[in-house]
């Protein structure tokens, strides 16, 4: 009888056990969830809100509460980035902030060239534009011939870099356009420097970092400038932490406002499938990657890693902005333990330079409509797109569909026919999704990857200095005994 109570109680102090752990799992992961539930709304808003009646105002007002939630977010990202940048490179120590910085960059390259390794490579062997050659290609529209070429997206990238006017900086960038001028009744193409409508987020970023090293080097008279700085990043952070628990609502609408605008979902995915599919698969061969590289550099549970990227990854999937996420990649890294002028630093440049996603986007771009023309490209195309794309992702505009844009630039500069690219628009609504979804994650992987070299390097500086002093060591254990 005794055993039959006594097994009675270890059964029911195990459920309530169980019930705890439920309970702490819902607290601790109720936002995410919530977003979750967001996406799946917003796709059930989106193939719904195809069947009311006056789609053009429907369409309008589905997405206006994602487009609200949108503004409120770009409204407090780039004074938070700003200020903190500042504060950050104002206060390192250059010696150590200065390698670390380095890896950054290194890593940042390594990723671009690696993503477009795995969009060609997965795009040979699946080979998803020679699928499409048989099919009537002969209606698709082609280009004007007016694009930039990769002089042009380079020469932007220094103007950019180098704003004349802070102000300006942060809501126009440098771009090039051409057009034909008939005045003397012969066409003649034209290059036109003109401004877009959208924030030159290098030429911000290289700008604060200028001005926090002004500051460190003008000493006290630097203070008031810091302190202000200081204060800004407090109070945007507060309003940051507002308006982002509207994130389940705002994600809701702008998945619905995206998918109600595709006419015919089905028919889109039957004829971009393969292409799809290569982009979602290389997508995850290069998540998968960067958390091999996790165990390999830090020795620890990528998982314990991986649930502190989801909420950031969720936001850039709604948002399509890697840009935007830059406070909950600061959050996740932070509830992680990694340092904050680590991840002050790391996580703006490689939301900036860092486009491993839009890489695999745009080689499977170029590879595919390459297919499409000529059935098979030889391995000197290859090796072109290649290089191109691991060189021009560095210069990628902060616009909507800035990949596909690109991806014209490779094919033109490869020598492939640009005839069937705009076949491409039909689902950067989601592609864009995933590739700013994937660089967001391995973004947050590179703030690890640095930050536990930092702590290897200054564990290995710790034993050094005991080993060069065992004298006060050995004092220290023999005072510890008596």
């Amino acid at each position: 009888m005794a055993d039959s109570d006594k097994s009675t109680i270890d059964v029911s102090l195990h459920g309530e056990k169980e019930k705890r752990g439920f309970v702490l799992f819902l607290r601790e992961n109720l936002f995410v969830l919530l977003i979750l539930v967001g996406v799946a709304v917003g796709f059930g808003i989106g193939f719904g809100g195809k069947y009311l009646p006056n789609p053009e105002v429907s369409r309008l007002w589905i997405q206006m509460p994602g487009d609200i939630y949108l503004h409120l977010l770009q409204l407090t990202v780039l004074p938070l980035i700003a200020a903190n940048l500042i504060i950050v490179i104002a206060s390192i120590d250059p010696r150590e902030q200065g390698r670390n910085s380095l890896l950054c960059l290194v890593w940042i390259l390594a990723y671009n060239v690696c993503g477009a390794a795995i969009g060609t490579a997965l795009s040979a062997v699946i080979n998803p534009g020679s699928r499409m050659k048989d099919s009537n290609t002969s209606s698709l529209t082609g280009l004007t011939g007016l694009e930039p070429t990769t002089s042009d997206v380079f020469s932007n990238l220094l103007l950019n870099l180098f704003p004349e006017n802070i102000v300006a900086m942060t809501i126009f960038q440098t771009a090039t356009e051409y057009e034909i001028d008939n005045s003397t009744g012969i066409p003649v193409k034209v290059r036109k420097q003109v401004f877009n409508h959208a924030t030159n987020m290098i030429g911000v970023l290289y700008t604060c970092i200028f001005f926090g090293l002004a500051a460190r080097v003008a000493g006290e008279r630097g203070l008031q400038f810091l302190n202000f700085f200081r204060s800004l990043a407090d109070v945007v952070l507060v309003l940051i932490r507002w308006f982002l628990l509207l994130t389940p609502v705002g994600v809701c609408f702008m998945i619905a406002g995206s998918v109600v605008k595709i006419d015919n979902i089905s028919h889109t995915f039957a004829e971009l499938g393969f292409f799809v599919v290569t982009v979602l698969a290389g997508s995850l061969i290069d998540i998968v990657l960067s958390f091999a590289i996790f165990v390999v550099i830090t020795r620890r549970n990528p998982f314990s890693f991986f649930k502190h990227t989801i909420k950031a990854s969720l936001v850039a999937f709604a948002t399509t902005s890697p840009i935007v996420s830059i406070p909950e990649m600061y959050e996740g890294c932070d509830r992680y333990g990694i340092d904050t002028k680590i991840s002050r630093i790391a996580c703006p440049l490689a939301s900036a330079l860092k486009a491993d996603g839009p890489a695999i986007f745009i080689s499977t771009a170029a590879m595919f409509v390459a297919q499409m023309s000529l059935g098979s490209v030889s391995v000197g195309a290859i090796a072109v797109i290649w290089t191109l794309t691991s060189t021009v992702v560095l210069a990628i505009p902060h616009i909507p569909s800035a990949s596909i844009v690109i991806a014209i630039t490779v094919m033109s500069s490869a020598g492939v026919s640009t005839q069937g690219a705009s076949l491409l628009y039909a689902v950067d609504w989601l592609l864009d999704r995933v590739r700013s979804m994937t660089t967001v994650m391995t973004s947050m992987a590179v703030n690890a990857y640095i930050d536990a070299d930092a702590k290897r390097r200054k564990r290995k500086g710790r034993e050094a200095e005991d080993a060069e002093d065992p004298l006060e060591s050995s004092s220290f254990d023999h005072d510890s005994v008596v």
